[in-house]
């Protein structure tokens, strides 16, 4: 906005806007000949009406119409009785006009900012850095989606698809949380990463800490097994059977640990090898013992077409390695060339995996 706008020229336009919203009549004809008196007159009319239009054409929360009706009602006392013949103002009455709706428009515009929140998504193949308002930066996997709503008080982003990390900055009196699946991670000055796997939710604390709220977990029993085209289970290995938290209502990570959330399990901390976590970000995808329905749910996250999974023996293989991501091909004709499988491109695109034995009815 101008900052060499004269005073009165900003009254008047304050005046103008105050005139319009109360007119009856148009007077638009009036508004044309003082715009075209004067390049200050646009400039001043330009820097009132802006954030006003915004305000009516954005401002649909209660709170914002409240505010809107606010301005015009101060700007009504303010303006009442101050037109001057020739259509001039009488300098303090329409400044008290163009405070009431510069300062009360200011005010809505700021509440609308902070309450609206930002989508940021990838689509098949496609990875994204997105540096927030704070300077956080957020790290988005291919077919991920995080929505992001800042306020003066908080730092809220919501993951709800994919994969993401997160590299916080430090602010103690705006924490920063991120909820996945209703389960919630709050940091301050921190980096981790959220995976949506499947059913199940993993978050790796890369540095820093972090504290985990788990929302409708039941820790008391193991559920029954997932269907075999879906994510099994936590992708744990024999290697490292992990720990369970002491207070699953509220987990406190380390650095290299990582949180496995899953409906069919109790939580469980693992030690991982954080670079491998987040090899994703360098376009590879490493895996060490992991079940072939876990591998299979994250490279799909980088084909057009999806892999299917077909029965149980398929889902339950395990396998070690690193893959390109997007590379699809290669992974199935490396999975079928080292392990037991079969491999059928349907119409579609879409390839199934299923074991040499069940295909052969042995």
């Amino acid at each position: 906005m101008s900052r060499d706008i004269e005073p009165r020229p900003l009254v008047e336009a304050a005046a103008w806007r105050t005139r319009l919203a109360e007119a009856s009549a148009d007077c638009s004809e009036e508004l044309a000949v003082w715009l075209a008196e004067d390049p200050q007159n646009r400039a001043a009319w330009q820097r009132v009406q802006a954030p006003w239009a915004l305000l009516g054409e954005q401002a649909t929360a209660p709170e914002l119409i409240r505010l809107r009706r606010a301005a015009l009602a101060h700007a009504h006392d303010a303006a009442r009785g101050r037109w001057m013949r020739g259509r001039r103002f009488a300098l303090p009455g329409a400044l008290a006009t163009a405070a009431a709706i510069l300062a009360v428009t200011t005010a809505a515009l700021f509440i609308w900012h902070t309450q609206r929140s930002e989508v940021y998504r990838t689509s098949a193949g496609e990875r994204r850095v997105v540096t927030l308002a704070d300077g956080s930066r957020v790290a988005l996997d291919s077919q991920s989606a995080v929505r992001v709503r800042y306020s003066a008080h908080a730092r809220e982003l919501t993951l709800t698809r994919g994969q993401a990390r997160f590299d916080v900055f430090h602010d103690v009196e705006r924490p920063f949380s991120v909820t996945a699946d209703r389960h919630r991670v709050i940091a301050t000055g921190t980096a981790f990463n959220v995976d949506l796997l499947g059913s199940s939710l993993l978050v790796t604390l890369i540095e820093g800490h972090v504290v985990v709220l788990p929302q409708g977990l039941d820790t008391r029993q193991p559920a029954a097994a997932v269907g075999s085209a879906q994510v099994s289970g936590p992708p744990s290995t024999p290697a490292d059977e992990g720990r369970v938290p002491r207070s699953p209502a509220r987990i406190v990570l380390d650095a290299g640990e990582q949180l496995v959330l899953s409906p069919s399990a109790p939580p469980n901390i693992l030690h991982v090898n954080v670079e491998r976590a987040t090899a994703w970000e360098n376009g590879e995808l490493v895996f060490e013992n992991e079940q072939l329905a876990n591998v299979v749910a994250r490279v799909n996250r980088y084909g057009a077409h999806p892999i299917i999974v077909g029965d149980d023996p398929t889902a339950s293989m395990r396998i070690s390695g690193v893959f390109h991501t997007g590379d699809i091909e290669g992974f199935v004709s490396t999975i079928v060339s080292y392990l037991p499988l079969r491999a059928q491109q349907a119409a579609d695109g879409s390839i199934r995996l299923t074991s040499r034995g069940a295909a052969s009815g042995l």
